[in-house]
């Protein structure tokens, strides 16, 4: 899964806007969650345009922040030197239809560790989206959008200078994901909207490795490695205290599976390495601000609280959501 990966500097909109009706008397029910300007939270994905012809384009900029590694026990512990990532993501989604969208996520990172620096392309998501209702202006009725992509492997990963210069997989990788969506009022005026999602990752075969590699090889290593399968889960939440601000929240599990590795290394010497498998639990609090339906800033900060043979980070964001 990501290691140490989420922001102190982070573009991240979430959300497809939803229609602005004007209002000049007290809304109530249906008529102020209509009314209401969302763009986060933070870590939750968007669901699909509502329009055929919608453009939305989200730009990323992410500084990670190690700050130690939980153990297989789930304690955590200080690690000698943390690597720190400065990365650059821009999501861009395209409505081919009123229930179907295209999505791509390219990212560019530079990490520092110690002494040493490093600049370079992530793997890249490629995902369709299909709405199966839309129920974004209705109080109470949830809106459901399935995901399917693959991540394509244009990431270094192997046959490295070091180790610190490898950003990619190696492997093609499946994505499955479905997002639930629905707002309700509450007293006062103040609509919420909840969002539930999951998604599963799955290598779609054993990737080629050679000397050093994201898989922790040495040079002269020649052999395969077996991406463990992956997921996230978690649960987004925005309560607007007016029709431009807005306070989001986040709860966020990841989970996956060991990794296995085979081969020889430079000695000619038989090596297996079975991995381990790992979880993280992470909060993301945030405000956000929208200058309309189209256009919002959120800013925030996501941290990990639990996790097991995992690193820990803890990660302030700002994030920018636009679309036309």
């Amino acid at each position: 899964m990501q290691n140490r990966l989420r922001a102190i500097l982070c573009f991240i909109g979430a959300c497809a806007p939803t229609a602005v009706i004007a209002q000049t008397v007290p809304q109530t029910g249906d008529a102020a969650v209509q009314s209401q300007w969302f763009t986060g939270s933070l870590e939750a994905p968007s669901p699909a345009l509502g329009k055929a012809g919608l453009f939305s384009i989200e730009p990323y900029i992410i500084d990670s922040q190690g700050d130690g590694a939980y153990d297989g026990s789930g304690r955590h512990h200080p690690v000698a030197a943390n690597a720190n990532q400065l990365q650059s993501e821009t999501s861009v989604k395209y409505a081919l239809t009123n229930r179907l969208t295209v999505q791509l996520l390219p990212s560019f990172t530079h990490t520092w560790q110690g002494g040493a620096t490093s600049t370079g392309v992530g793997d890249l998501p490629v995902e369709l989206e299909y709405r199966f209702n839309n129920e974004n202006d209705r109080t109470g009725f949830p809106s459901f959008t399935a995901s399917l992509g693959v991540h394509l492997p244009t990431g270094a990963y192997n046959h490295l200078h070091a180790a610190i210069d490898g950003y990619g997989t190696g492997a093609y990788t499946l994505k499955e994901g479905l997002l639930a969506q629905s707002l309700f009022d509450t007293r006062g005026g103040h609509p919420v909207r909840l969002r539930f999602y999951g998604a599963v990752f799955e290598a779609l075969g054993n990737v080629s490795i050679r000397d050093i590699s994201t898989y922790g090889t040495a040079a002269g290593f020649r052999g395969r490695a077996a991406p463990g399968f992956s997921g996230e889960f978690g649960l987004g939440a925005g309560y607007a205290f007016d029709q431009r601000w807005v306070f989001a929240f986040d709860v966020l599990e990841n989970l996956a599976n060991a990794t296995r590795v085979s081969g020889v290394d430079g000695a000619g010497l038989p090596v297996f390495v079975a991995g381990t498998s790992s979880r993280s639990t992470a909060l993301a609090p945030a405000i956000e601000y929208n200058w309309s339906s189209r256009f919002g800033i959120i800013a925030g900060v996501a941290f990990t609280v639990a996790g097991r043979n995992t690193a820990s980070y803890y990660a302030p964001q700002i994030a920018l959501s636009t679309s036309f």
